[in-house]
């Protein structure tokens, strides 16, 4: 997710490069982010000898560890890091599930895929991002101005699963139509980007930076998640270090560090907007309309987010995405305090 232009055919890496860079931003879908850590938590980090430790963090194509070294808050950890790199939540997850990584981000949908599919890991943090980065998108002079509109029409919700997808299963439910009133075509954001520049697509439903690219060439937002997307990601560890003191603390630890970057990436807008562009090739303008429509939350985890989570795996246990009903609730773990 070199440029996103379907017209010059971007390099694989760079597009993989984009997609994993939003999965921190968003982390719906998308997928890691500011996380939540419990004083509680940090205090027991502070009082565990960290020194021989190596904390091995899975992560999209790099990115999370920009982030943090760009924020500077990994300069006096205590413990060494060991990065992994994946293209996607889905091998991320099972580097978890195979005990080769601690800890790793991943959005709602491959998180439930994974413990659907009986993978034993714990949600260890949580974070909320601004559901404006999720929308509705129709071409320039599209004569389509509402969900309502889109009856009869063909429209992506970019990937199934996607956060994409959870956008248009709520927004036709709110116009009173179902997806049988549409015609859906899954489709990876390449090919969604060319279909819709095409007009072979009525709509596309995706997320930033695609969102800001096609606003840049006269594409309108008739939705955006406000009030359908929960804009929740997750830090999600493997059952091994979630079971393991010592590397508990060095979790939370590293989640509280964590935390302060994309605190940081919201109050330093610009300069993270330049972070985004020099990492994916984006044009600056597109990166800060990225940056200024982004802002990242890092909420406990509580009933409310247990709830989000369980109303995402129903919603999509409905559409199909996955073949039968989870409960979510055993899957978090509340504390990383021993």
């Amino acid at each position: 997710m070199s440029r996103l232009f379907i017209r010059v055919r971007p390099r694989p890496r760079l597009l993989a490069g984009v997609t994993a860079l939003v999965a921190v931003s968003l982390l719906a879908a998308c997928g890691g982010g500011s996380d939540s850590v419990s004083p509680q938590a940090v205090a027991t980090s502070t009082k565990v000898d960290l020194s021989g430790v190596t904390l091995r963090v899975a992560d999209q194509v790099g990115q999370t560890k920009a982030i943090l070294e760009a924020a500077g808050v990994l300069k006096d950890a205590p413990y060494k890091i060991e990065w992994s790199d994946f293209a996607a939540a889905a091998p991320l997850l099972q580097a978890l599930r195979a005990n080769a990584a601690d800890i790793g981000p991943a959005g709602d949908a491959p998180i439930l895929n994974a413990i659907g599919a009986g993978a034993p890991l714990k949600i260890v943090s949580v974070t909320r991002t601004a559901a404006k980065a999720v929308a509705v998108i129709v071409p320039k002079d599209s004569p389509i101005h509402t969900v309502a509109d889109l009856k009869g029409k063909t429209v992506s919700p970019t990937t199934k699963g996607s956060v994409g997808h959870y956008l248009l299963l709520g927004a036709l439910k709110e116009a009173g139509l179902s997806p049988g009133d549409v015609t859906i075509s899954f489709l990876t954001p390449q090919a969604a980007t060319a279909a819709f520049d095409s007009k072979q697509l009525d709509a596309w439903v995706t997320w930033d930076p695609y969102v800001a690219l096609e606003e840049q060439k006269g594409a309108t937002i008739i939705r955006d998640g406000v009030g359908i997307s929960s804009g929740l990601g997750f830090t999600v560890a493997s059952e091994q270090a979630a079971g393991d003191r010592i590397k508990r603390a060095a979790i939370a630890d590293f989640l509280a560090r964590q935390s302060k970057a994309f605190d940081w990436s919201n109050t330093n807008r610009a300069d993270f907007a330049k972070l985004f562009a020099s990492l994916t090739k984006l044009p600056e303008p597109v990166a800060l309309a990225v940056a200024n429509r982004r802002t990242v939350t890092s909420p406990p985890i509580d009933d409310t987010v247990i709830k989000d989570l369980q109303k995402a795996a129903d919603v999509y246990t409905d559409a199909g995405v996955i073949d039968h009903k989870i409960d979510v609730a055993p899957y978090f773990l509340h504390s990383l305090a021993s």
